[in-house]
């Protein structure tokens, strides 16, 4: 799920860096991953509110991947839907609140109407669909993820969507986290297995004898999913062809 190039901890600078996801699943799990990254970045968080910018075209993804962030920064994923008609969902909840907005009816002047100078100085993780539409009233402290559709691949599958992290504007200790965080997934890129990819357990109900949790794919609980999420985050996962555990060495 990845494309990158070298070794060693990734540096802001060797942005941009792109992402295959291939699914719906693939997707709000890149979204829990950089909502666990937003989350923990920042200490102390008196700098004001990263803002997470998701550029792409309707249905491109960008409601999947903020339902991952949820799930990362600990917030209710089942509560994020698209936020057209409401203009702005807050959730509580998590590590840091996440406020979720869609501006493709805004205009910079409107930014004042749903207080979005006090969520800037607060503690919250803000995500915004349709930035384009106020990018001039934007501050600089932000990443930008563009999403688009993959290109057509000749079995006739479901290309998926390419996942673009091109601009980071965090001040450079925020910045060096989320590069590390995705070099932990451009290094130990995963793919769903029909098992448990923690515990080993089946998925499918006829094997198990029981359904696994559909809100957990491709885990087979809660439990598991965050024992496996903590590996990442750790870089504790292994490297094919490797019997030793990638580790940090910065």
């Amino acid at each position: 799920m990845n494309s990158a190039s070298g070794h060693g901890p990734l540096q802001p600078e060797q942005l941009p860096l792109s992402f295959h996801l291939r699914d719906a699943e693939s997707m709000e799990q890149f979204g829990e991953v950089l909502g666990d990254i937003l989350a923990s970045a920042g200490e102390p968080r008196s700098r004001g509110a990263p803002l997470l910018l998701l550029s792409g075209s309707l249905g491109a993804g960008k409601t999947t991947l903020v339902r991952g962030l949820a799930h990362g920064v600990g917030s209710d994923p089942r509560a994020v839907s698209s936020p057209t008609f409401t203009i702005r969902m807050d959730h509580a909840g998590g590590a840091r609140p996440l406020v979720h907005i869609d501006a493709w009816r805004l205009a910079p002047d409107d930014l004042p109407s749903i207080g979005f100078d006090e969520l800037l100085a607060s503690d919250a993780i803000i995500a915004i669909e349709w930035p384009e539409r106020i990018r001039e009233a934007l501050p600089p402290r932000a990443v930008l993820v563009a999403i688009e559709h993959a290109e057509p691949i000749e079995d006739g599958a479901e290309p998926g969507r390419v996942a673009t992290v091109s601009e980071v504007g965090l001040p450079r200790a925020e910045s060096r986290r989320l590069a590390e965080g995705l070099a932990i997934l451009v290094r130990a890129p995963r793919i769903a297995p029909p098992s448990c990819p923690t515990c080993g357990a089946p998925l499918d109900a006829e094997s198990s004898g029981k359904p696994a949790d559909r809100a957990e794919r491709p885990f087979c609980s809660r439990r598991c999913r965050l024992a496996d999420l903590g590996d990442w985050l750790l870089m504790r996962h292994r490297i094919a062809g490797s019997s030793e555990p990638e580790v940090d060495e910065s």
